[in-house]
C-alpha cells in the first residue's frame, strides 16, 4: 500500500516539475516576444517620423517632433495626473489635432499612447537590479500611473504578463 502511495506520489511529482518548466519557458518565450514587439514599436515610430519628414504637412510632422520631445526628454508620461488636455498645452495645439495625430501617425489612442512610454519605463526599473526591492505599486507610481490596478491591467495589456511575473522572469534571466 505504501509502495503505491510512493509511487503516485513520485508520478505526480514528475507531472508537476514537467508542467512548471513548461510553464516557466513560455513565460519566457512570452517575455521575448513582448520585448521584440517593444523593439518592433520603436523602429514604427521612427518610420513615422521618417515618413513624416518626408510628408507634406509640416504640422503634423512638427508635432510629432515635438509630442517625442515632450515624451522622451521631458518625461510628461511620469505625471499622473497627465491628460489629453495638458499634453495638448504643452505640445501648442488643441486636442483634437493632438488625438487625430496621434490616431493617424502611431495608430493608437491617447491612452495607449501614454500607457507605451509608462510601460517602457517599468520595464526599464523592473529590470534594474537598483529597483527589486521596490513594490510594484511604487514602480507603477514611479512610471505615471495612479493606481496599482491600472498599472497592472496597462502592463498585463502590452506584455501579456504581469509586473509580478515580468520582474520575476527578469530576475531569472539575469542569472
Amino acid at each position: 500500500m505504501y509502495l503505491i502511495i510512493f509511487i503516485l506520489s513520485c508520478i505526480l511529482n514528475i507531472v508537476l516539475l514537467v508542467l512548471y518548466i513548461h510553464s516557466r519557458n513560455s513565460y519566457h518565450l512570452l517575455m521575448r516576444k513582448n520585448l521584440q514587439k517593444e523593439s518592433k514599436a520603436d523602429m514604427l515610430v521612427d518610420q513615422v517620423t521618417l515618413d513624416s519628414a518626408i510628408s507634406d504637412n509640416d504640422k503634423e510632422q512638427k508635432l510629432i517632433q515635438t509630442l517625442r520631445e515632450l515624451m522622451e526628454q521631458q518625461q510628461l508620461y511620469l505625471d499622473t495626473e497627465l491628460n489629453i488636455h495638458k499634453l495638448a498645452k504643452a505640445a501648442g495645439t488643441n486636442k483634437n489635432t493632438l488625438s487625430h495625430t496621434i490616431n493617424k501617425c502611431f495608430d493608437m489612442n491617447f491612452a495607449s499612447f501614454i500607457n507605451s512610454y509608462r510601460i517602457r519605463e517599468a520595464i526599464r526599473l523592473l529590470d534594474n537590479t537598483e529597483y527589486r526591492n521596490y513594490k510594484i505599486e511604487a514602480i507603477g507610481e514611479m512610471c505615471g500611473f495612479g493606481n496599482r490596478q491600472a498599472f497592472h491591467s496597462a502592463f498585463k495589456k502590452e506584455m501579456g504578463i504581469t509586473p509580478t511575473h515580468f520582474r520575476n522572469i527578469s530576475k531569472n534571466m539575469a542569472k
